[in-house]
Order: C-alpha cells, then sequence, then structure tokens
C-alpha cells in the first residue's frame, strides 16, 4: 500500500514550499499521486520525496525546469544524462572563468586608483597653460569608454599622415578630450604642436588653444591602459581643492623609458571654482 500525505505535509517532508510544488505540477513536473474529486485535496506519495530531492538539486545546479524535466524522464539514457551534465558543467566552468577575469580586472582598476591617488596627490601642481597651435586629426565619441579606441585611431592616423608629409612622429603626441557642455558628444583629438609660420600639412586640420590661467597638472607614469584611472584621480585631487576641471583637457607624451608598457604623460586641465559653472 502506498502511504501518502497532504500536500502541506509532504512539502514539509521534502523541504519546499506548498506554492512550489503547486507550480511544479503546472509544469508537469511533479504531479500528486492522488486528488481527491470531492475536495480537490492534493495527496503525495512519501516515494515522490526523492523526485523533489532530485529536482531541487538540479535547480541548484542551475539546469531550467525544462531541462529538469528531460533529466527527471524515466526514459533518459545514462548516456544522455551524462552529456547533460557535462554540458553543464563546461558552462559553470567559463561562468568561473569570466568571473574570475572581472575579479582580476577589479582588482587591477583598485590598485590603479590607489596607486594613481598617491602619484596624483604627490605631483599635483597648479601652473598656467601655455598657448598652442596644433596639426591635429579628431573624431567625436559618445562616451569616455570609447575613448582609447578613437585615440588608437587617431595615432594611427596621424603617424601616416605625417609620414606621407614627410615629418616623422616623434613620441605619442599631444591628446586633447573636450566634454560638450549639453554632455552630448567628447571631442578627441590627436596632433603635433606647430609654430605659427608652419604650413598647414596636409590631411591634418590645424587648431589654436589659448593660454589657461588657472590650470593644473599632475604627472602620470605607468602602463597606457592606466590613463584613464589617472585622469579619474587627478578630478578627485581637484576636488579636495574645491576645485573641477573643464574645458579642453591635454595630456602631453613626455616619454617611455621602459618601452610601450610604461608611459611618462603629464596630464594637464584649466581649473575653476567647483560649482561656477557646468564641467564640460
Amino acid at each position: 500500500m502506498i502511504s501518502v500525505l497532504r500536500i502541506g505535509d509532504f512539502a514539509r517532508r521534502a523541504g519546499v514550499t506548498v506554492r512550489s510544488l503547486r507550480h511544479y505540477e503546472e509544469l508537469g513536473l511533479l504531479r500528486p499521486e492522488w486528488v481527491d474529486p470531492d475536495t480537490g485535496y492534493r495527496w503525495y506519495a512519501t516515494y515522490q520525496v526523492g523526485t523533489v530531492n532530485r529536482l531541487v538539486a538540479l535547480k541548484e545546479l542551475g539546469f531550467t525546469l525544462e531541462q529538469c524535466r528531460v533529466l527527471l524522464d524515466e526514459q533518459l539514457s545514462v548516456e544522455q544524462l551524462r552529456g547533460m551534465l557535462r554540458l553543464r558543467r563546461a558552462e559553470i566552468q567559463q561562468r568561473i572563468a569570466s568571473d574570475t577575469a572581472r575579479l582580476d580586472e577589479v582588482a587591477k582598476r583598485l590598485t590603479s586608483i590607489e596607486r594613481g591617488l598617491t602619484v596624483t596627490n604627490s605631483t599635483l601642481e597648479f601652473k598656467p597653460l601655455p598657448a598652442l597651435r596644433l596639426a591635429q586629426v579628431s573624431a567625436e565619441v559618445n562616451d569616455t569608454v570609447e575613448i582609447p579606441t578613437a585615440t588608437r585611431e587617431l595615432f594611427e592616423t596621424l603617424t601616416a599622415r605625417l609620414e606621407s608629409a614627410g615629418h616623422p612622429l616623434e613620441g605619442r603626441g599631444i591628446r586633447t578630450y573636450y566634454g560638450r557642455p549639453d554632455g552630448s558628444k567628447i571631442d578627441v583629438a590627436t596632433g603635433i604642436p606647430v609654430g605659427a609660420a608652419a604650413d598647414p600639412i596636409d590631411g591634418l586640420e590645424t587648431v589654436e588653444l589659448d593660454r589657461e590661467e588657472p590650470a593644473a597638472a599632475v604627472v602620470f607614469r605607468g602602463p597606457p591602459d592606466e590613463i584613464a584611472d589617472a585622469w579619474y584621480t587627478f578630478e578627485v585631487a581637484l576636488e579636495e581643492h574645491g576645485l573641477e576641471s573643464y574645458g579642453v583637457n591635454r595630456q602631453l607624451f613626455i616619454d617611455a623609458p621602459d618601452g610601450a608598457d610604461e608611459w611618462i604623460v603629464e596630464l594637464q586641465c584649466p581649473v575653476r571654482d567647483r560649482g561656477s559653472g557646468c564641467a564640460g
């Protein structure tokens, strides 16, 4: 004789909620052993506790309820079960690898920011920025995350056009960034300083940067991919002085003494009292 329990007692025995049992029934995953036709009361056999335990275990492994249905099918062969479990194992391993990579990136960014704050606070200098005449190539981006790709492409274009004009580029030039006041775009450019009497260079636009005062600068030394964090810490350092950057920010390449893996650059920007206007 089959031993049966009412739905509430069965739910407590199986360690699940009555709501879950009703949901499993709706999906055809676990049907009551018997439903009283007069009262509608649901009765479950005690042996079905094992089915619930397997279902819960499969869910904890990350299988969907539809996959659980297949895995609980008595007709499923051992080889089919083994294949589904191997696939799930591969999915979990991939997720772990992705999460580990993200954790490494977070740790890297934290280290970069902490190091950047130390460097920024030790090299922060308030000084006027000179007027500059630049021959450059430019582009517009929608967000700061697009800047690295844009600057890389601009540098390649600048290098090619200077070589064609017989002016080989030395170093990495000067990069400028201007966030439009309405927040719509960021103007990004890479160029070289040219004298007032210099002839225009084919394929390059000539722009004039005004002298800026007051202004601030910090020296960054480290991997190029950490420069974005250096700009962030630069802004944090300015906040401590009650200031903010605005207008055209400049990034002046100084040297790469240890090769391409480490740069020395000076980050420069006009400054003003915080809250005195919309940062640009």
